[in-house]
């Protein structure tokens, strides 16, 4: 303690770290009325938990706003990025506007901080996929110097907040070539609705303010009055106290963990269970050491619901490539029917003999004919299977996903594929039945599970 530390630089560093105001002010103007606020408090708790990643070693990751225009995903952010600075024209938030490359120097500057980034429709949908796994990994691309010789890579831990109109999953897709969001890109960056629900957008209390436009323009402004105090009121509590970090973070997550994500639930949602865990500790623990102006469990309450919430819009808890597969297949059925899938049996037009007529279907994927129950299920044959309908994903596990869920006809032998005789085949051909409950509401096989 007591030394001082001089960062020296090839040339001017762009950072926002700067105070203004004080840190009374911003608990007053700024900070109380994140209360009864889930997204506020989110955002406020992950400001502070970016400095728990290195005495805890947790991984470095985000979390996405995402929802309409003039919800009021830019305010969370402008009143996260309080916490660690402001003024000048942008204040603290930054903008998904840039490269890879450009973000990487970003990053770098942010470590063991909080980084804002508002607007991810003004990134390329090409980018955003590995600006999110680059961020979350916390290394940038290793290049070569003048001389050829490696140069070392930029290396960070941070926390970040990001807002757009758009998921990742849809910013990928955006440009119609078929991209799809990876599993590790959304646990590395959770998408939580920006609306919650209570007809104000973002916010769910008003704290007395005529409308949530004014309650924004009232937040935003004080944020650009009082800033950069509650983070270095944050540290100084953390530098006090540093060998107990740890275990006091570890305490409050694994009460988050079993008040909220059952034990036996997939590995990916247990690490973002982890991540608001961690969020929600952060925020006990500067309410405790009074940065935070709130009453004891409000961060715990907010990073709960906002779970919650993640979880409602992933649509359960098993791992997001099962939920992937399945809607792949729901997809494609919905999609092609009846143009790709030859009717037979009692389906097939006859003429007035009873006879099959001849049809003509353009690029076969496979038959459609009616079950025992009545309802219509489908074959798809092995290669269609394979290229098309699991295209880009291993179509033996999609096979095994529908199975287990019920939405896969096994044969005797347990096996995903079934001999059976089809019009025009000589032989019995294995192919893929698909139940007709694949295209119900119901999903007969998955169990419900109790989150308090």
């Amino acid at each position: 303690m007591g030394e001082r530390f001089i960062l020296q630089t090839n040339g001017a560093v762009d950072h926002a770290l700067r105070e203004g105001g004080t840190l009374e002010g911003w608990q007053e103007h700024v900070g109380r009325y994140a209360a009864g606020n889930s997204r506020l408090v989110l955002a406020l708790s992950t400001a502070l938990a970016a400095p728990l990643l290195y005495p805890t070693g947790e991984e470095s990751g985000g979390f996405h706003f995402r929802g309409p225009s003039s919800t009021g995903k830019s305010t969370a952010l402008v009143v996260a990025g309080s916490v660690w600075g402001g003024g000048g024209i942008r204040g603290y938030v930054r903008t998904w506007r840039a490269t890879s490359n450009g973000l990487e120097g970003v990053a770098a500057m942010h470590c063991d901080c909080l980084l804002c980034l508002d607007e991810m429709g003004q990134v390329d949908g090409r980018d955003a996929g590995q600006i999110a796994y680059m961020l979350a990994n916390g290394v940038g691309k290793a290049r070569a110097g003048r001389s050829g010789e490696a140069r070392p890579a930029a290396e960070w831990r941070l926390l970040f907040l990001s807002s757009g109109e758009l998921s990742l999953a849809d910013k990928i897709a955006e440009d119609g070539r078929g991209r799809k969001v990876a599993a590790g890109q959304q646990v590395r960056i959770v998408d939580i609705p920006a609306d919650a629900g209570a007809g104000l957008g973002l916010f769910e209390n008003l704290h007395g303010f005529p409308s949530a436009d004014a309650f924004a323009r009232h937040l935003k402004m004080a944020s650009s009055e009082h800033y950069g105090h509650p983070s270095r009121a944050f540290l100084r509590t953390l530098v006090d106290a540093f060998d107990d970090i740890a275990p006091v973070v570890k305490g409050y997550s694994e009460e988050f963990l079993a008040e909220n994500c059952p034990a036996d639930v997939d590995g990916q949602v247990s690490r973002v269970a982890a991540r608001f865990g961690l969020v929600a500790a952060a925020g006990e623990m500067a309410t405790a050491a009074a940065v935070l102006p709130w009453a004891a469990g409000e961060a715990t309450r907010a990073a709960a619901r906002c779970f919650r919430d993640w979880l409602a819009v992933r649509g359960g808890v098993e791992p997001a490539e099962e939920s992937e597969g399945i809607a792949a297949v729901r997809r494609f059925i919905e999609l092609h029917g009846n143009s790709r899938f030859e009717a037979m049996g009692d389906l097939a037009a006859h003429d007035g003999y009873g006879d099959a007529l001849a049809q003509r279907v353009v690029n076969r994927a496979g038959f459609r004919r009616r079950a025992r129950a009545g309802e219509i299920e489908y074959l798809v044959l092995p290669e269609a299977w394979r290229t098309e309908v699991c295209a880009g994903l291993d179509a033996a596990a999609v096979a095994g996903v529908l199975a287990r869920r019920g939405y896969l006809v096994t044969g005797g032998d347990g096996k995903p594929q079934v001999k059976t005789r089809l019009p025009n085949f000589a032989s019995p051909v294995r192919c893929y039945i698909i139940s007709a409950n694949i295209l119900g509401d119901a999903e007969p096989a998955a169990p419900e599970r109790d989150f308090g």
